[in-house]
C-alpha cells in the first residue's frame, strides 16, 4: 500500500513538472527591453462587419493593444505573437542647431523666399497614421484618435519611447517647429472650414506708378482674409520663439525674421548696377545709390505674409518699386548742383525717408531710414562732351565753394585778430585787478591781525581778573569751611566731655560718695598677682604689687639687727 502511494505521488509530481515545463516553454512569451509584442487571436468571436481591429480580447484578429517588455503566458493554440521594435522619437541636440547669425547670403535669400530650413538635430515628432479601420464618412485625411477611422491622427507623438502596433499604425518622423530668437512663426491652417466674413482689402494698384516695378495682376486681386482658429488659411496670431510640436498635416509654420534688415539699390560692379536714375529739373541725369533699413513688426507678420506670400515679394512689389518712384518724383524737383552740395543732398535724403515711411507704413512695413550712399551727375549730352560739361559744372561749383570758403576764412581771421586784441586788453585788466586785490587783501589781513592780537590780550587780562576773583571766592569759602569744621569739632569734644562728666557724676551718685566710687574703681582694676613690696628703710613702705611676695620673704629672711 505504501509503495502504491509513493508511486502515485511520483506520477503526480512528474505530471506537474511536465505541465509546468510545457507552460514555461510553450505558453511563455518573453518580450525584451527594447521590443513590444503584437498579439493576434486565432480563435474567438468574429469581428463586426467592417471592423478589422479586435478591440475586445475575445475577438479574433489583430489586437489593438501590444505587450511591453516582460514575461507573459498565452495559449499558443489561441494566440500568435510577433516581436516589433519600440518607436523612439528623438529629442534632438540643441548644440547642433544652426541659427541666423551663421547663415550665408544664399541661405538668407532662401529664408526670405520661405524655402530655407535650419540645419541641426532638432527635436522630432511622430505623425501617426492609422492603417486599419473604417473610412471617414466625410473623407477627411486627418481624423481623431478615438474615431476608429483610417487616416492621419490629429495628435502627434512628442520625443520619447512608445509601444505602437505597427500592424495598425504607421509612424513618420518630422522635425518639430523651432522658432529661434529674432523670428516669429506665421501659422497656416491646412485643415478646416473655408474663411467667412468680409473679404480683405484690395492691394493698391501700383501698375501706373512706373514701368520697372514688376507689379503683376496677382497683387492687384483681392487679399484673402486672415483665418479664424477653426478655418483654413493664415492665422492672425504668430508663434513666439520656442519649440512647438505641431502636426504638419494640420498646420504649416513659416519662420519670419523680425526686426530691421537692409535693402540696397547700389552699384556692385559695372555689370550689376542697380542705382536709381532720374532727370533733374535742369536736364542733368542723376544716379543715386540708396540703402533702406526696413523691418517687419511681429504683430503685422501674419498680415504681410497673407498679402505678399513671402519677404522677397515685399521687396520686389513694395519697397523696390516705391523707392524708385519716390526718388524720381522728389529728385526731379532738384537742380543738378543741389546733388553736389551737401546741404541739399541732406534735404533730399530726409524727404525720401519721410515719404517712404509714409507709403510703406500704410502697408504695415516699417522703414527706419533711407540712406543716400552715392550720387553721380551726368550732363544731358552723351559722350566726351557730356562728361566735360559735367566736369565744368562740378569745377564751377567747386571754385564757387572755394571762393566762398576763402572769403569766410578771411572774415573769420579778421574776427579772430579783433577778438585776440580784446583778449589781450582784458588780460592786462585782469592782471591790474589781481595786483590791486592782492594789496587790499594784505592791508585787510594786517588790520585783522592787529585787531585779533588786541582782542586776544584783552581776553587774557579779563580771564586773569576773573580767575583772581574766583580764587578769592575760593579762599573765602575755604576759610569759612575751616571755621565751620573747627566749631563743629569743638562742639563735638565739648559734648563728649560733658557726656563723660555726666556719666561719672551718675556713677558717683549711684555709689553715694566719691570715695565709694574710687574704691569700686580700685577693686575692679585690682590684680593681686602683680603686687610687689620693697623695703626702703625704717618708717617707709612702698608697695609694688608685682613683687609683694618676694619683698615679704626677703623681710623674713633678713637678719635681725640689720638696718632696713
Amino acid at each position: 500500500m505504501k509503495r502504491t502511494i509513493m508511486l502515485a505521488i511520483s506520477v503526480v509530481l512528474l505530471l506537474t513538472a511536465g505541465i509546468l515545463a510545457t507552460v514555461w516553454f510553450t505558453f511563455r512569451i518573453y518580450v525584451p527591453e527594447n521590443k513590444c509584442a503584437v498579439l493576434t487571436r486565432v480563435l474567438g468571436e468574429s469581428l463586426p462587419e467592417g471592423e478589422t481591429i479586435a478591440r475586445d480580447p475575445g475577438q479574433k484578429g489583430i489586437q489593438e493593444q501590444v505587450l511591453g517588455p516582460g514575461r507573459y503566458f498565452y495559449n499558443p493554440i489561441v494566440w500568435e505573437h510577433e516581436l516589433q521594435d519600440l518607436v523612439e522619437i528623438p529629442a534632438g541636440d540643441p548644440g547642433t542647431w544652426e541659427w541666423i547669425h551663421s547663415l550665408d547670403e544664399r541661405q538668407r535669400d532662401e529664408l526670405r523666399a520661405g524655402t530655407f530650413k535650419f540645419d541641426g538635430r532638432f527635436p522630432q515628432i511622430g505623425v501617426v497614421e492609422r492603417l486599419l479601420g473604417t473610412d471617414s464618412p466625410d473623407e477627411q485625411t486627418v481624423v481623431e484618435r478615438d474615431s476608429g477611422y483610417k487616416g492621419v491622427l490629429r495628435e502627434v507623438l512628442t520625443p520619447g519611447t512608445y509601444r505602437i502596433n505597427p500592424r495598425i499604425y504607421r509612424i513618420k518622423l518630422h522635425p518639430a517647429v523651432v522658432i529661434p530668437a529674432g523670428f516669429v512663426g506665421v501659422v497656416t491652417n491646412q485643415v478646416g472650414t473655408e474663411p467667412t466674413g468680409m473679404p480683405g482689402a484690395a492691394l493698391p494698384d501700383l501698375r501706373g506708378s512706373e514701368t520697372e516695378s514688376g507689379v503683376d495682376d496677382e497683387l492687384v486681386s483681392m487679399v484673402r482674409p486672415l483665418a479664424k482658429p477653426d478655418e483654413k488659411g493664415i492665422l492672425a496670431n504668430v508663434l513666439q520663439p520656442g519649440v512647438y510640436f505641431i502636426n504638419p498635416w494640420l498646420q504649416r509654420v513659416t519662420p519670419i525674421e523680425i526686426g530691421f534688415n537692409e535693402y540696397s539699390q547700389v552699384r556692385i560692379s559695372e555689370e550689376s548696377n542697380q542705382r536709381i536714375a532720374f532727370p533733374s529739373d535742369t536736364g542733368y541725369t542723376i544716379k543715386v545709390g540708396v540703402t533702406v533699413v526696413w523691418g517687419i513688426d511681429p504683430k503685422h507678420a501674419a498680415e504681410i505674409i497673407n498679402t505678399y506670400g513671402n519677404v522677397d515679394r515685399v521687396l520686389d512689389k513694395v519697397i523696390g518699386p516705391q523707392l524708385r518712384s519716390i526718388c524720381r518724383n522728389i529728385g526731379s524737383n532738384y537742380a543738378a548742383r543741389d546733388f553736389i552740395k551737401g546741404k541739399k543732398r541732406e534735404i533730399f535724403q530726409r524727404a525720401l525717408t519721410e515719404e517712404l515711411q509714409r507709403v510703406c507704413g500704410a502697408k504695415n512695413i516699417e522703414v527706419l531710414l533711407a540712406l543716400v550712399r552715392e550720387i553721380e551727375v551726368h550732363a544731358p549730352a552723351g559722350g566726351g562732351e557730356g562728361g566735360e560739361v559735367t566736369e565744368d559744372l562740378k569745377r564751377t561749383i567747386q571754385q564757387s565753394f572755394i571762393a566762398n570758403e576763402s572769403r569766410l576764412t578771411k572774415q573769420k581771421q579778421r574776427e579772430a585778430e579783433s577778438k585776440k586784441a580784446e583778449l589781450e586788453i582784458v588780460r592786462k585788466q585782469v592782471e591790474i585787478a589781481r595786483e590791486t586785490i592782492t594789496a587790499e587783501t594784505r592791508v585787510i589781513v594786517a588790520d585783522i591781525g592787529a585787531g585779533a592780537e588786541k582782542q586776544a590780550a584783552e581776553i587774557d587780562a579779563q580771564a586773569d581778573l576773573e580767575v583772581a576773583g574766583i580764587q578769592e571766592e575760593v579762599a573765602k569759602l575755604d576759610g569759612r569751611r575751616i571755621e565751620i569744621l573747627g566749631a563743629a569739632r569743638t562742639d563735638v569734644d565739648k559734648m563728649k566731655n560733658q557726656a563723660e562728666a555726666q556719666g561719672y557724676k551718675l556713677l558717683v551718685d549711684a555709689f553715694g560718695s566719691p570715695q565709694a566710687y574710687n574704691l569700686y574703681t580700685f577693686a575692679e582694676n585690682f590684680q593681686p598677682e602683680s603686687i610687689r613690696l620693697f623695703y626702703a628703710g625704717e618708717g617707709t613702705f612702698w608697695t609694688d604689687l608685682t613683687r609683694f611676695e618676694e619683698a615679704g620673704a626677703a623681710k623674713l629672711l633678713q637678719p635681725k639687727g640689720t638696718p632696713d
